[in-house]
């Protein structure tokens, strides 16, 4: 062995180590990650399995993660009642109603927090943080709510909690990370900060818009304490609210159609149950294939220091 070869035998050794370690960290990574995924999966799979499994099959507890003994009877009752359009109706104009506004105020807001010259940057940031510590509570925001004379509206679910701190400080992050010259550039040119903001900013900053554009959909469309607070016409409850009704008070309650059909045992009550939660979440697991590239960039917002 000769002198070089002896010298770069260590460095070898410590490469190999660090593949070696690399190796096993992807491999219990990968395992971790399909133990994840199997925990969210499976539970998804056996709530549309029972769904579509006949009663018999339900009542013997046979079903596991595949249907048994097809049965589409939960979902045409479900479907065969108008209640659940109106619902979906509402519950989109809710959801993307709040979406809209959120993105778009929590924009306007974080953007000039992102200059370095705005004089009361400090001041409505030191402001913001103290939101994030304390709250009004329930009893007063509902009497705020009564007294602008919100209620039963479609703004009283919209409205509040639109603009958080939270948000405001990653979206503040996120514009901090843009390249100060852009803005410079486009002042030169004459070009106003709203402008910048629209023109600039947004277009730059598709996967944080198309981030939280996905939290604030999902949010609200899971959402059902607020509407039963201030949604007193049962024509304007959202899909959740009429979900909750089902799971627990009565699916006969709901749906007047259920009673004959569990009856006869053509049904059963999990199938009415469990098709209208899947008739539920469908949506949103159509929504999010298509925005899942601007997600996994927008995970990184807040990586920035800001």
């Amino acid at each position: 062995m000769n002198k070089a070869t002896a010298v770069n035998a260590p460095a070898r050794k410590v490469k190999n180590k660090i593949h070696i370690g690399g190796y096993s960290f992807d491999i219990v990574n990968t395992l971790f990650l399909l133990v994840v995924c199997a925990l969210v999966l499976l539970p998804f799979l056996r709530v549309l399995a029972i769904s579509l499994s006949s009663s018999r099959m339900i009542d013997r507890h046979l079903v596991g993660i595949w249907p048994r003994e097809l049965n589409l009877k939960g979902y045409e009752i479900v479907f065969s009642k108008q209640t659940i359009y109106i619902s979906y109706v509402w519950t989109l104009l809710y959801s993307f109603s709040f979406t809209l506004i959120s993105v778009s105020m929590t924009a306007c807001l974080a953007y000039p927090l992102s200059v370095n010259d705005f004089i009361l940057r400090k001041p409505i940031s030191i402001l913001l943080l103290i939101t994030m510590f304390f709250s009004g509570g329930t009893v007063p925001s509902y009497l705020l709510i009564k007294n602008l004379g919100l209620m039963n509206t479609m703004w009283a679910l919209v409205l509040p909690g639109a603009v958080g701190a939270w948000n405001t400080f990653l979206y503040r992050a996120f514009f901090k990370g843009i390249s100060h010259e852009i803005r410079e550039a486009a002042l030169i040119d004459g070009a106003g900060e709203l402008r910048i903001l629209v023109r600039i900013i947004v277009p730059l900053s598709k996967a944080l818009f198309a981030t939280f554009s996905l939290f604030a959909i999902v949010g609200q469309w899971n959402s059902y304490f607020a509407a039963m607070l201030y949604i007193k016409d049962t024509a304007k409850q959202p899909i959740q609210n009429i979900l909750r009704s089902i799971v627990y008070t009565s699916v006969t309650a709901t749906f007047s159609d259920a009673s004959i059909a569990i009856t006869n045992n053509a049904v059963n009550t999990l199938n009415v149950q469990y098709a209208c939660l899947v008739a539920t979440i469908a949506p949103l697991l159509l929504i999010y294939p298509f925005i899942q590239k601007y997600f996994e960039q927008g995970m990184q917002v807040g990586a920035v220091k800001g």
